[in-house]
Formats: structure tokens, C-alpha cells, sequence
């Protein structure tokens, strides 16, 4: 008896599969522009201004109405999916958003909890909805291939306004009035201050690093061009947190080829960019790391300790549900901690993620938290092992930015950052597409 081949995801199901076709073209056409627009949001910005709403808050509200519209036109199991759309990283996703209400519920600072959680809705909810645009490899590589596209907009913002010394898109006070010894520091095409956009390039290059190693011929020199501009932009924006990062996955993809016969050729070719990096960054970049260690410098070295020590005794007060999400600013204005050196009379973030973790959503959260980044590994190296090249590239890359931005997140307060959550999604994403390859191999 001749066997049934499995049919396509978007035709099972008949009609109401035909009737989602378009809504699924028009939600990745959204994932694309969210992937690009939440780097280059001062451009997004600039665009809308006369508008009564942002780009992102358009972009926001299509995903979600969009995907509400998609689930609505399919059953919710299909056999194409590997048998459910809720695998078991989005189940932790919404086991820790479940946890942080109960956390903002034990909280001191209620109306500060519910902004902060409008905001991180803001990060989950897009990323979930782009996990449902997302029906093939191809589309992952879309996905993947805007970020890096914003990625080489925004290099190029950098080093046209490194040399102008002007503000190009840029309007919000966070990018406009950061610096450091009397320097300017460029954010880009963002409005975030400078060291969150340049930890957003950073996972832009960190990927177009990757992918110019794996992907076809064809695209390799447009990739390391995107991936030389990423490097030199980053050099100019004076900000050591992503350049660890970088450093950190330019380490990692040359140990995956230790064993290769060029290996010591990419050795000597890694320290010729570090030392014509070195060469070409600016006076203030240097001086930074070398203030590394140096309070008499930098002394924004007292005030990280004083986040570590304030978030260590609020951690040691509430270790089971923390202190609550959004919560931990009012605490560093608080009089308790008046005369910890570094302190500003202004609220300001726990900056290292995952203490910041502990100390908003307890020790149960920082472990589901935990939980959720190693189950999105496991699904990345799942599928860099699929017989599908473009989808284990993609994968690849999309662990090695991972990585670099939660390297670079010690330093950072992210837990609430969009591309965060667009890695995790994205990830979870590769995994569930390596499962459906599997699934579409052995079916008769």
C-alpha cells in the first residue's frame, strides 16, 4: 500500500490553512522589521515622530494581532510541528512570567513593578509572536540576516558620526548625553544609551562573524565586510562589555576548529585584528581599559560594587521570591544605602543580569531563568547537528551570539532586553525546526 507523505504545514488542515498563508507572510514581514527596527529604533523613531505611536509600538501591536489572528485560523497541534506548539522552553517562558507576578504580588513597590512588566511584555511578547512566523530554515536565516543588515546600518551611524562628531537619528537624552573623559560616545541608529547598543551590534557582528564562516560562497564577502564594519564600529564606541562578548565568541568559533589545518593561520589572523583593532581605536577607548582596576579613573567602578553590594544584601533579605521586578531602583535610592561610595540620588539598575535576576525575581526565578537559557543551547546544538546546512549554520550563530550577550549582560542590567528574548525565541525556534526535519525523515 503506498504511503501517505506528511503534508505541508500551511496545507494541513485545509481550508483554514490556505486562509492563514497570508497572515503568515505578513507576520514574518513584522519579524523582519522588528529584528532590524529594535537595533535601529532612533531611525524607527525619526520616521514616526508625527505620528501618535512609535514604530515599535506598530510593530508590537501587528505581531501580537497578527499571531492572535494566525492561531485562531489553525488547530493548535499539528502533526508538522512534532505534535505541539508549546514546546517546552516557551512552557518555561511562561512558568517564569507566571513567577515574576508572584514576586511583583510580594513586592514593596507596586506601581514601579507594573512598568517594569509592561516593559517586559514588551520583549517576551514580540519574540513569541515571531516564533510563529518563523515556519522554516529559510525563514530563520531571514530573520537572522536582518539583524545583521541592522547591524551594518548602525556600524556605518557609528563611524559617520565618530568622524562628524554629530548626531545622526539619535534624539533621547540616554544616547545624546553619554561620554567618557570629555568624548561623545555614538550609539548608532538606536536610542538606547551606548553600551546597550553596542551589545545590539555586537550580536549583529558575533553573527555575521559566524555565518561568514558557514554560509554559501556567494555570501561570504558581503558577510565579512558586515562583520569588519561590525569590529571597527564597535572599536569606536568605547564599550568594553561588548567587546568581551565579541572576543569571547571569536574564541569559541576558533576552538570549533582547533583541530582544522588553517587553525594557526586564524590564530595569527585573530591577533593581527587585535592589534590593528588596537591601533585604530580611539584615545578614549584605550584609556578605558586601562581604567580597568583604576578608580581614580574610572569612577564608575565604585558604583558597579555598589550595585553588587546593595544587590547581595537585598538578595540575603528575600532569597525565595526577591524583592520584586522593577523594584531594585527605589531600593538604591533608599536611606539605608545613603553612604555606599559611588551612590547617585537617581535610580539606577542592578548592572549584571543575572544578579539582577536573583535579587527582582529570587532565587526560584534566577533558576527557571537558568533553566530556560540551557534548555535554548540544548535546542541550538540539536539543530547545529541537522542534515540541513542552512539550519545548522544559522544555529550556530545564533549560539555564539547567545553567548557573547550573556557574557556581556554581567555587566549590563538585560533581563528585560529585546534581543535577549529574540535570541531565546529564535533558538527555541532552530530547535523545533530540527524536530520537524527529523519528523519529515522518518515518516513513510
Amino acid at each position: 500500500m503506498a504511503s501517505t507523505a506528511p503534508s505541508s504545514p500551511m496545507l494541513h488542515g485545509g481550508p483554514n490553512r490556505l486562509m492563514a498563508m497570508p497572515v503568515q507572510h505578513l507576520l514574518l514581514l513584522l519579524a523582519l522589521l522588528y529584528a532590524a527596527l529594535t537595533q535601529l529604533d532612533a531611525v524607527g523613531n525619526r520616521l514616526t515622530a508625527s505620528l501618535p505611536i512609535s514604530a515599535g509600538e506598530m510593530l508590537f501591536a501587528g505581531l501580537v494581532a497578527g499571531s492572535l489572528i494566525w492561531l485562531l485560523t489553525i488547530r493548535l497541534n499539528s502533526p508538522q510541528e512534532g505534535g505541539h506548539l508549546l514546546p517546552f522552553g516557551v512552557r518555561l517562558i511562561a512558568i517564569l512570567c507566571a513567577w515574576i507576578f508572584v514576586c511583583w504580588a510580594m513586592s514593596a513597590h507596586k506601581s514601579e513593578g507594573v512598568d517594569y512588566i509592561i516593559k517586559l511584555s514588551g520583549s517576551i511578547l514580540p519574540a513569541l509572536c515571531i516564533m510563529l512566523a518563523i515556519s522554516s530554515p529559510r525563514h530563520l536565516t531571514l530573520v537572522t540576516g536582518s539583524i545583521v543588515l541592522a547591524g551594518t546600518v548602525a556600524a556605518v551611524i557609528v563611524l559617520i558620526e565618530y568622524k562628524t562628531g554629530t548626531r545622526l537619528v539619535a534624539t533621547s537624552i540616554a544616547a545624546t548625553t553619554a561620554e567618557f573623559e570629555g568624548a561623545a560616545r555614538s550609539s548608532g541608529g538606536s536610542d538606547e544609551n551606548p553600551t546597550t547598543a553596542a551589545q545590539m551590534l555586537m550580536v549583529s557582528t558575533v553573527l555575521a562573524m559566524a555565518l561568514t564562516v558557514y554560509a554559501a560562497r556567494r555570501w561570504q564577502p558581503v558577510l565579512l565586510g558586515a562583520t569588519a564594519l561590525g569590529i571597527v564600529a564597535l572599536g569606536q564606541m568605547s564599550a568594553r562589555s561588548a567587546l568581551i562578548g565579541l572576543a569571547l565568541a571569536a574564541g569559541l568559533l576558533g576552538w570549533r576548529f582547533r583541530g582544522h589545518r588553517a587553525f594557526p593561520l586564524m590564530i595569527l589572523a585573530g591577533i593581527a585584528a587585535v592589534i590593528g583593532l588596537i591601533a585604530i581605536a580611539p584615545p578614549e577607548l584605550v584609556e578605558r581599559f586601562m581604567a580597568i582596576g583604576d578608580f581614580a579613573k574610572d569612577r564608575t567602578l565604585f558604583r558597579r560594587i555598589t550595585y553588587l553590594r546593595i544587590g547581595g544584601d537585598l538578595l540575603s533579605g528575600s532569597p525565595i521570591w526577591g524583592i520584586g521586578p522593577g523594584n531594585f531602583p527605589s531600593y538604591y535610592v533608599g536611606p539605608e544605602y545613603r553612604w555606599y561610595p559611588g551612590r547617585i540620588l537617581e535610580p539606577r539598575e542592578l548592572h549584571n543580569m543575572f544578579l539582577d535576576t536573583a535579587v527582582e525575581y529570587g532565587l526560584v526565578g534566577l533558576a527557571l531563568f537558568a533553566l530556560l537559557v540551557r534548555e535554548v543551547f540544548r535546542q541550538l546544538i540539536d539543530a547545529s547537528r541537522s542534515i540541513s546546512q542552512e539550519l545548522s549554520s544559522v544555529a550556530i550563530a545564533l549560539m555564539l551570539a547567545l553567548a557573547a550577550l550573556l557574557a556581556a549582560s554581567f555587566f549590563m542590567p538585560h533581563k528585560d532586553l529585546r534581543y535577549l528574548w529574540l535570541l531565546l525565541a529564535l533558538g527555541l525556534r532552530a530547535g523545533m525546526l530540527a524536530q520537524v526535519g527529523r519528523l519529515n525523515r522518518n515518516t513513510p
